[in-house]
């Protein structure tokens, strides 16, 4: 088997999804014996840190049915990671969003798992350490 090289390189983080944001987040900061969070109300999700890692609470208000992602993959390029996800037979379900700090999209594979692949822009990163 050929071994091809991925623009998709790291995962990011598991979905859970929610109908209260604010409550369930606040039901697992109990079950985790942390402090209840300040969970922004614009904010379709919200990250609950374990110190080695974490998982989103995603309220799914900007998901169609069908294509709510239950796993993050990271990318450092996302038109390149788009092009080799339809490449390799990967059903697009939600196109390419591209937002100041974040690009993503949603796709299938071939069992019908919905995954998303991100682009974290780093955005004055190098300003901050001047």
């Amino acid at each position: 088997m050929k071994i091809t090289k991925s623009p998709i390189n790291r995962v990011g983080a598991t979905f859970v999804h929610v109908k209260d944001l604010k409550k369930t987040a606040g039901w697992y900061a109990e079950l985790l014996g942390k402090e209840t969070p300040q969970v922004d109300p614009d904010s379709p999700v919200h990250y609950v840190d374990l110190g080695n890692g974490g998982f989103l609470l995603d309220d799914d208000r900007n998901n169609e049915p069908g294509t709510e992602a239950n796993l993050m993959l990271h990318t450092d390029d996302i038109d390149e990671a788009y092009a080799f996800v339809k490449e390799k037979g990967g059903s697009i379900v939600r196109e390419i969003e591209r937002f100041p700090d974040v690009s993503f999209f949603n796709f299938k594979d071939p069992d019908g798992n919905v995954l998303m692949i991100c682009e974290e822009h780093q955005q004055g990163v190098n300003n901050a350490s001047n």
